[in-house]
This record gives C-alpha cells, sequence and structure tokens, in this order.
C-alpha cells in the first residue's frame, strides 16, 4: 500500500517524503518526526513569545537542526516556521483542517499555478499528529563566502507606509491590489513579468477562497550582493472561508477608486472586474488570454490533488465546490447582453 509524500501529495512507498521533496525542503536529510508533541509545543511558545521575530497571529515557532536529522525549537536564526493545528480559535471553527488546508493551497500555489512558493509540507509531532512547516526564504548561503545572510524584506504594509498608528486596528486591510501594483511599477526594476506574477496571485487567492491575502501576506525581498528588489515567493496562503464563514471574498479591495458597471450590478468581483485590473496592471491581451487558458485547464488537477490531500472529506468536498464555484460564477462570469465584451471570452467558451 502506497503512502503520499507529505509535502508534495504524490504516491511513495512508505511515510515520510519523496526524494525530491527531501532535497527541496530539508536539503537532502532523511528528516524524523519532531522530538516534542503539541503539549510540548506551546510550552516551548510561551517561553519564546519575547525573543522571536516571526510575525502574525497564528500559533508558530521557530525551528533549526539540532543534529543531523532533528529539527529543534529556536529563538533565533531559524531555518523553518511550523504551525500546528490550533488549540483554539476566537472566530474560527473546523480548526482540524487548518494545517492540513494550508498544506494543500501553498502546493496548488506552486504545482498548478506555478507561482513562485515557500517550499512547505507536513511533519508528525511525537505523538504522530501532523503539523504544517515552511522553509524560510529569507535565509540564503551566499556562494562566495559559503556562510549564511538574511536577506533584506519588506512587506507592503511596511512598503505603502501602513501602521496600527497610522490606519489603526486595520491598517494590514486599509488598502487594495492596485495600490501593491502601483509600488510593484514603483520599486521593481523587472516590473512587468512581477506584476503578471501578482496578478495570478490575487486570481488565485479568489479561487480558493482566501480572504486574508492582506498588505503584510506579499513582501518585496533584494538578494545578496543585489539593489533591486523582486516579490517574495508565496506564503500564509489558506482557505479562510472554510473556517470564517463571514470571512470576505477579498481581503483588499481591487482597486483604489474605480467600480466596473458588473461589481455595482453583482455585488461581487466577476469577469469585467478582472480584466479590468489585468488593464491596469499593463497585462496585455495575448498573456492575460493565456492566464485564462492556464487557470480554466487546472480545474481538475485541483480537484484531484484536493482528493490526494490530507484534508478530512468534508472539507475536501468544500473546497471543490468553492473552487468550481468562484471559476465559473465569479471569475468567469459576465452578464449576458450586458455591453461588455470579455476579451477573454474567447478562450472561456473553449476551455469552461
Amino acid at each position: 500500500m502506497s503512502d503520499r509524500c507529505y509535502s508534495c501529495l504524490r504516491e511513495i512507498k512508505r511515510r515520510g517524503y519523496c526524494t525530491k521533496c527531501k532535497k527541496s525542503l530539508f536539503n537532502g536529510i532523511n528528516i524524523k518526526p519532531l522530538n516534542f508533541d503539541k503539549t510540548e509545543f506551546y510550552e516551548v511558545k510561551t517561553q519564546m513569545t519575547e525573543r522571536m521575530s516571526i510575525s502574525g497571529v497564528q500559533d508558530k515557532i521557530s525551528l533549526t537542526f539540532g543534529d543531523s536529522k532533528t529539527l529543534t525549537p529556536t529563538d533565533k536564526n531559524g531555518r523553518y516556521i511550523l504551525k500546528p493545528i490550533p488549540r483554539s480559535h476566537d472566530s474560527a471553527t473546523r480548526l482540524e483542517d487548518i494545517a492540513a488546508n494550508e498544506h494543500l493551497c501553498m502546493q496548488l500555489s506552486q504545482q498548478v499555478f506555478k507561482i513562485p512558493t515557500a517550499y512547505n509540507g507536513l511533519i508528525e509531532f511525537s505523538d504522530g499528529e501532523l503539523a504544517y512547516i515552511t522553509k524560510r526564504f529569507d535565509y540564503v548561503v551566499n556562494e562566495e563566502t559559503k556562510q549564511v545572510q538574511k536577506l533584506d524584506q519588506e512587506d507592503f504594509a511596511s512598503i505603502v507606509g501602513h501602521t496600527k498608528d497610522t490606519h489603526g486596528d486595520n491598517y494590514k486591510y486599509d488598502s487594495s491590489y492596485e495600490e501593491i501594483a502601483d509600488n510593484i511599477k514603483r520599486v521593481v526594476a523587472a516590473s512587468v513579468p512581477a506584476l503578471e506574477d501578482f496578478y495570478i496571485r490575487v486570481v488565485f487567492n479568489y479561487l480558493i477562497g482566501n480572504g486574508d491575502a492582506h498588505l503584510k501576506n506579499f513582501s518585496l525581498t533584494r538578494g545578496v550582493g543585489r539593489e533591486d528588489y523582486s516579490l517574495t515567493p508565496n506564503y500564509d496562503v489558506l482557505y479562510s472561508k472554510y473556517h470564517i464563514k463571514e470571512d470576505s471574498d477579498m481581503a483588499l479591495e481591487l482597486f483604489k477608486n474605480t467600480e466596473t458597471t458588473a461589481f455595482g450590478a453583482m455585488g461581487y468581483y466577476t469577469l469585467e472586474d478582472f480584466e479590468t485590473f489585468a488593464e491596469v496592471l499593463g497585462i496585455k491581451k495575448r498573456r492575460l488570454n493565456k492566464i485564462f487558458q492556464n487557470i480554466l485547464q487546472t480545474q481538475n488537477i485541483v480537484h484531484d490533488m484536493t482528493e490526494s490531500s490530507f484534508l478530512s472529506q468534508n472539507a475536501k468536498d468544500s473546497f471543490n465546490d468553492n473552487f468550481e464555484k468562484r471559476v465559473k460564477e465569479c471569475l468567469c462570469y459576465s452578464i449576458s447582453g450586458y455591453k461588455f465584451i470579455g476579451i477573454t471570452q474567447p478562450t472561456i467558451d473553449k476551455y469552461l
């Protein structure tokens, strides 16, 4: 009987990780389960809370290699971030699926939507319970000195100048994806491919029901010895609507000031909005049609990967239903007889 790789979800002969994922996620090491359980995780987290620099509100700790095959908690220079299934949450439900949910979404981001994505997987606690683990992308080995260096990284809350002091408690959400795009144009030298990458990320988050893709979940980084910035790999991606029913469709507005006629009629984003957004970002018609073609050809792959994931069956059904609905009734929907004629409509008619 075969198992599934804890990272890429492909079938393997024994429980753990395939050779390719061991190399990318753990530098080729035959990793062992963690030598502590979730109870001990929270004890460690309590001890490290004031010393750790990992941002965000989800329960997490930093890990590094203690010996050749064991990851251990650390309060500095950690190479991995560990997120368990939470014990409790003020507003989220069905917590038992959170770790598998983030893992699936990140794998879809990387494998199916071809978005540069932080290496990630699931890992066993000492009692066998699975937790989510991701490799930090802000530490690299300098090829000249062979020393580990931390990359410069800045999230878009900082780039656009939003803080609690300036914009209140809702500062991460008080913006738009167009504002992020404006700053990509301003800061990133290779802005044309970066904007296309960003567009795909926004659409991906919409299709999977991630209502928490806020300013701090997009960042720029600068390589060792370089002056130019680029988008960081994708991170913190989750089908949030499964856990928080009242979560918004998108964390930010698409536009700074624009409202399409379709949005005014429907009250949610549809084809006209995403075509208009592509135009704002400067994405050419040919490239936009290619993006839509690629997305529409993913539906069966997304379904199959979801069924291979470690989600509960209820979560799998919900994810697939949501994805199909978002593709057909939102992203690709336009009002019959309405004056807007989508430039991607021939592609939609062919592949949907």
